[in-house]
């Protein structure tokens, strides 16, 4: 669908640099070893960007989104979370014609449409913390976390007032509910 980011060599954290000292914009860029086609490289990017985000400033996240989200990450989470990339653009509140838009003209996906990939982001980055910290690491390794944050997106929670996770990703406020009721789930994490 999309085309391929530009490979380019983003390490872990240099200690000397923090990522807000670099252009915000190279957050999104994951050096990738072939295709975007494959999926083990979709899986692959997209673990290391929630790793980013579980490892970056608040700051740093608001820099990221500001500077703008890439269209290919509709791609990236697809792959990796077994969705195709239509589902994901329902997920984030984009309509084929402005995705096809934005990929076309290389401009990076609406505002709201950012936003809400940092929510699935962030909430993937809460389930994986929550996992760590159970301290079972075979849990961890054998945990399908990208298929399972995507099929709990679309469920209907009454702590959330009947409504999706996906649907709350529309602001900051559905955001801190939906890493709330993750962080509730403590203890009674997914098999």
């Amino acid at each position: 669908m999309s085309a391929e980011p530009k490979s380019a060599v983003l390490s872990r954290r240099d200690p000397r640099h923090g990522l807000a000292s670099r252009n915000p914009r190279q957050f999104w860029i994951v050096e990738s070893k072939g295709s975007l086609a494959r999926a083990r490289a979709r899986q692959r990017i997209f673990r290391e960007l929630v790793r980013r985000v579980a490892s970056s400033s608040g700051v740093e996240l608001f820099d990221a989104v500001e500077a703008g989200v890439p269209t290919y990450l509709v791609d990236v989470i697809a792959g990796a979370t077994g969705e195709t990339a239509n589902e994901v653009m329902d997920l984030i509140g984009v309509s084929q014609t402005t995705f096809r838009r934005k990929e076309e003209a290389k401009e990076p996906l609406p505002d709201v449409a950012g936003h809400r990939v940092m929510g699935f982001l962030r909430a993937a980055a809460t389930l994986h913390r929550l996992l760590e910290e159970s301290g079972d690491a075979r849990r961890l390794k054998d945990f399908d976390l990208e298929s399972w944050i995507a099929r709990w997106m679309r469920e209907e929670l009454p702590e959330l007032g009947g409504r999706t996770p996906a649907q709350m990703l529309r602001n900051p406020e559905g955001q801190r509910a939906v890493e709330e009721v993750l962080e509730r789930m403590r203890g009674g994490l997914p098999a």
